[in-house]
């Protein structure tokens, strides 16, 4: 059993790492990613995170991502992160609020500057 922190940072560290295997098992298997406001997921479930996210890795040999602040309440966690290396995007700066349970993201909404 892993704290909504401890699970929000190992999902920052494979991302970091481009890690897509540890990366995708953070994730619940239900897993649902959405644009912040929209009611649609864009992704939904690991494979289609997987797929998402391996092209962005394997793009993006200099991605990084920079946690500026974190905000944890109950089972949210609410970053505040930047990307860099990102291919085709110069600096990405959003806010990601994550559902956790005990082992994993259940959901996530992305607000994009």
């Amino acid at each position: 059993m892993m704290s909504p922190e401890e699970i929000a940072q190992k999902q920052l560290d494979a991302y970091n790492n481009r890690d897509i295997d540890s990366f995708v098992a953070i994730h619940h298997p239900n897993v649902q990613l959405y644009s912040f406001s929209e009611t649609v997921p864009f992704a939904q479930g690991q494979k289609q995170i997987r797929t998402i996210y391996s092209e962005i890795f394997e793009n993006s040999p200099q991605l990084h991502s920079r946690l500026i602040h974190r905000i944890v309440l109950g089972n949210k966690v609410i970053d505040h992160e930047e990307i860099t290396g990102r291919k085709g995007v110069d600096v990405l700066e959003f806010i990601a609020i994550y559902e956790v349970n005990d082992t994993s993201i259940l959901k996530a909404h992305f607000i994009r500057k």
